[in-house]
């Protein structure tokens, strides 16, 4: 959604877009990961597919089908939809946190591979990911209630570590901001590292 609002209505040179544009497969391969477990996410998938390789990059916002980006937008929040339908209102929360939480790291980290010059992003970026990762202990801890005090217990030093790891990303993800530097590829993909490593630990204790 992040990508298709930079495409379509940032204010951006078409060499920056064609730059943008040529990104686009790294969402596929996401989308193709995800279909193992959600075979709909096979629709947003091909609808991106198609977008991605019949529209000449730096051409998304002239001549490019956006009924079809939007389209595929669309069949993405319905497949993240149909994942809710077996889990708790926690994990639902838990979910919705998530996709903000690292949609907003690879976005930036994409925007930042692809040279964009719309700096009001790489602030409101790692904004939007200090606050869902707030709301994640936050619903985190409320589900560790839900669990016995022995298994809490045994499960101590992961649920630490699944802390630690989240506060470091944030520290490292607003590290640009704070120092007053340009933000690194290398950077964000250590964001996006420590989050995934923090998700896989917060996972193994349920």
């Amino acid at each position: 959604m992040i990508l298709t609002l930079v495409l379509t209505k940032g204010e951006i040179c078409p060499g920056q877009r064609g730059r943008v544009h040529k990104l686009l497969p790294v969402l596929l391969l996401g989308w193709l990961i995800a279909c193992i477990n959600q075979p709909i996410a096979l629709l947003p998938l091909l609808g991106l597919a198609w977008f991605t390789f019949q529209v000449k990059t730096g051409k998304t916002r002239d001549q490019g089908p956006l009924k079809l980006l939007y389209a595929s937008c669309a069949m993405a929040v319905l497949s993240w939809l149909m994942t809710l339908s077996s889990l708790i209102w926690t994990e639902k929360a838990q979910s919705l946190v998530a996709v903000v939480m690292f949609g907003a790291a690879l976005a930036h980290l994409l925007l930042t591979q692809s040279r964009t010059r719309l700096q009001a992003f790489h602030r409101i970026l790692p904004a939007a990911g200090l606050v869902s990762a707030i709301l994640s202990v936050l619903l985190f801890l409320s589900q560790l209630y839900s669990v016995p005090q022995a298994q809490v217990e045994s499960q101590l030093l992961v649920i630490c570590a699944a802390l630690l790891l989240l506060i470091a990303a944030q520290v490292i993800w607003v590290g640009h901001i704070v120092l007053a530097k340009p933000v690194k590829v290398w950077q964000l993909s250590g964001v996006l590292l420590l989050l995934s490593a923090s998700a896989g630990c917060q996972l193994s204790v349920f």
